[in-house]
């Protein structure tokens, strides 16, 4: 069994790549980039297209995804949560008038 260089060597090496290039230039693309590559290189090795090349694209992103997949189940790291999430309280808007019936005249809202 022989190594083919550019579906053995070249997978690994443009999936590498990728995940350099987007943790640098934008890295919130990076996530979506390890999920595209490793769906579409098993969705293309079960549609027979692309080849050798990317099924071993699909197989060398697994583990990219799978860490990514982690992370946002754990609550991702404090990059993630702070560039997806903001926390801020709420406004209080003045004008609102509050109505009320007699019955439930002594119920406040916390």
């Amino acid at each position: 069994m022989k190594i083919k260089m550019v579906e053995d060597l070249g997978a690994p090496l443009a999936v590498t790549a990728v995940d350099l290039v987007t943790q640098e230039t934008a890295p919130d693309w990076n996530e979506w980039a390890s999920y595209i590559m490793a769906g579409g290189g098993y969705a293309g090795a079960l549609m027979n297209f692309g080849g050798e090349f990317v099924k071993n694209v699909g197989i060398a992103s697994l583990p990219l995804a799978a860490r990514n997949i982690y992370a946002r189940i754990k609550g991702g790291s404090a990059k993630m949560a702070s560039s997806r999430l903001a926390f801020r309280p709420a406004q209080k808007v003045s004008g609102i008038r509050q109505t009320v019936t007699p019955e439930f005249e002594d119920v406040r809202v916390s």
